[in-house]
């Protein structure tokens, strides 16, 4: 009796890119305000096991629609194919697939972070070489809003680190399409 083993690269939905490489893909999906709408979008790409990185459900111009941003970090999903997936759900009517060259994404984080009379000016010194602004002032605490890329954020919230991160809070990304490609 022998033991054979398929091997599951040649599976239909998946890439053929390597485990170890990793490609950021975002995803943008109108789908109709309704009671599990959002859920069947979540739950086909679990089940098409897309590595969601940030998720984030808004408002857009469209009354009664909710904006799904999807940032998807895998190397084992085919893009195409769960952009196809997703545009067969019935509560979507759009769905975008964008490079991280072709959107502009932004990201909101909310820091609250040490604070004494010694070091408070310069907390405040530093949130502004960023652009961030100030929210909230207590006894012991800062809490400072930032706006910006990714890479913006993570680069303050490591500015920060030596007076004590007390919280973060990140909001994910949003992201719009460059240029006028969406009215294309």
């Amino acid at each position: 009796m022998t033991n054979f083993i398929s091997p599951l690269l040649d599976r239909p939905g998946h890439s053929d890119v390597p485990h170890n490489v990793m490609r950021e893909h975002i995803l943008i999906v109108l789908v109709e305000d309704r009671i599990g709408s959002v859920d069947r979008v979540v739950g086909l790409m679990r089940r098409r096991r897309a590595n969601m990185h940030t998720l984030v459900l808004g408002r857009n111009s469209q009354p009664d629609m909710v904006r799904v941003t999807v940032v998807v970090n895998d190397s084992e999903v085919a893009v195409e194919h769960l952009v196809e997936q997703l545009r067969k759900i019935v509560d979507v009517h759009q769905v975008e697939y964008l490079t991280a060259q072709e959107a502009v994404t932004r990201e909101l984080a909310l820091i609250r972070v040490n604070s004494s009379a010694d070091n408070y000016n310069e907390v405040i010194e530093t949130a502004h070489l960023f652009g961030a602004q100030i929210v909230d002032i207590a006894p012991e605490t800062v809490t400072v809003e930032v706006v910006g890329s990714v890479e913006k954020v993570e680069k303050f919230i490591e500015a920060l680190n030596p007076y004590g991160i007390r919280d973060v809070a990140r909001s994910g990304r949003v992201a719009l399409a460059r240029g006028t490609a969406a009215e294309a």
